[in-house]
């Protein structure tokens, strides 16, 4: 008897084995389509996506609301804190939105319209500039570099980077009316997400306690919040720091008479929202624009604007914004950079430092004891602060 269920048990094991190599194959083979499958889900999806992403966001305006509001005196306001709170955030938001719509968007749509239209002349001189620089006479005619550069297409590459930053996006919407109603219907359910907040976590709670026990609930609720603090920091003090940088670049380029101020302006503050590099990338197209619009000494002037633009974010604007947001070191910073700006893209540039500290948080906290124990960070936190008072 032993005997034959110990066979049956060799034969099931070998089909089972067989069915998961047949399964295996079948995903490798039919990836397009699985992929299609999953890119039409998350588009049914997007709305509720695009709505719990704003709401992420706006949470930790609407949560000290509320802690303001219950230190009232009239109770109306108390009873009703949450609803005031985010209703107060979200049509705030509803309006600095309008307004950026109404009065920004037009100006930098046909800056940017304008700027496309005269890519192409700006791209012939800028092959003209460097061919200029590396012939004989040119400032870096003994370097030899002139067969590099006849071999550099800047009009393809232009191209290139055009059509796989941009038009590749582009391409993937289905059509402007589908991608505006996407982003109506998440902003409405952002406000609903807001307010039913503490219900919609409970649900969560609920479906993932099936698979997991209390204690690893409430351990995986605990490093969440940790998590998302890192992401709220860095997030809202790049933002900052992004906003107070912009504006002063836009103000500064309409004074030297840059084209397209207010589109180089909204670049510089783009790319200020990645640590490092970004300053640098968000100089080259206004700089650029200058050099073969107004020639080389208006250009040396916004090289010198900008540089100082830089200090300043750098020694003074940067620091007392940000602080230690995210407490990772220069090192990791340029790693998290270029890392996940490889695999992301500028998505990867943008969000990986947090990403780094968050990894990093969890890899120390694993390290200590081979498991991640909230209490040991809490801790080793409280360790660290006693010593920095000490000293």
């Amino acid at each position: 008897m032993e005997k034959n269920s110990s066979y049956w048990k060799k034969w099931i094991a070998a089909f089972i084995f067989g069915v998961a190599l047949i399964t295996v194959y079948k995903t490798f083979d039919n990836l397009s389509k699985i992929f299609a499958v999953i890119k039409q889900i998350i588009s049914l999806f997007t709305p509720f996506i695009i709505g719990f992403i704003l709401a992420f966001f706006l949470y930790p305006l609407t949560q000290k609301l509320e802690t303001k509001l219950s230190g009232c005196k009239k109770e109306i306001l108390v009873k009703h804190k949450r609803t005031i709170s985010v209703l107060t955030v979200y049509f705030s938001f509803i309006a600095l939105l309008g307004l950026a719509i109404s009065f920004i968007l037009p100006s930098l749509s046909a800056s940017l319209a304008e700027f496309l239209r005269k890519l192409p002349e700006y791209i012939a001189q800028l092959e003209i500039f460097a061919a200029d620089m590396v012939k004989e006479g040119g400032i870096l005619e003994k370097l030899h570099l002139d067969g590099w550069v006849q071999s550099l297409n800047f009009r393809s590459i232009m191209e290139k980077m055009l059509s796989k930053d941009v038009w590749s996006y582009v391409e993937g919407v289905k059509g402007i009316t589908s991608t505006l109603m996407a982003w109506l219907m998440g902003i409405v359910i952002c406000a609903y997400a807001l307010l039913e907040r503490k219900s919609l976590l409970r649900i969560v709670r609920v479906v993932v306690g099936f698979f997991v026990k209390k204690e690893t609930l409430n351990t995986l609720a605990d490093y969440t919040g940790r998590i998302s603090s890192i992401f709220y920091k860095f997030f809202f003090g790049k933002m900052v720091d992004s906003l107070i940088i912009g504006a002063i670049a836009i103000i500064g380029f309409i004074l030297l008479d840059v084209p397209y101020a207010v589109l180089m302006g909204v670049i510089v503050m783009v790319f200020n929202m990645i640590p490092y590099f970004g300053p640098f990338i968000g100089a080259v197209p206004p700089i650029l624009v200058v050099l073969f619009s107004n020639g080389f000494y208006p250009a040396l002037w916004i090289v010198l604007f900008i540089f100082i633009l830089q200090q300043f974010d750098g020694i003074w604007l940067g620091p007392k914004i940000l602080g230690d947001s995210v407490g990772v070191s220069p090192f990791w910073v340029i790693f998290a950079i270029l890392i996940f700006g490889g695999i992301f893209g500028f998505w990867g540039m943008l969000f990986g430092v947090p990403m780094i500290a968050a990894i990093r948080m969890l890899a120390g906290d694993y390290l200590d004891d081979g498991k991640l124990n909230l209490s040991v960070s809490v801790g080793k936190k409280e360790e660290t602060e006693k010593e920095n008072k000490a000293e």
